[in-house]
């Protein structure tokens, strides 16, 4: 994933103005939801990198192992 897949993905909560987007991580049977800066996108890139998106539920962007 690039740096412009996370802004897509996560459009919709930074155009509203958010400070910090929400997503979920799901590993297995274990799900998460997180929380990150909205104005720190690159340090996100990380974090997802183990993660694939599936889709966006209710806003949530979801990615899973």
């Amino acid at each position: 994933m690039i740096l412009e897949d996370v802004e897509h993905i996560f459009k919709p909560q930074i155009d509203e103005g958010t400070d910090k987007l929400y997503f979920m991580l799901i590993d297995g049977e274990h799900k998460m939801i997180e929380r990150h800066d909205a104005n720190d996108l690159a340090t996100l890139l990380p974090m997802l990198d183990a993660f694939q998106y599936i889709d966006t539920v209710e806003r949530i962007p979801r990615f899973s192992k």
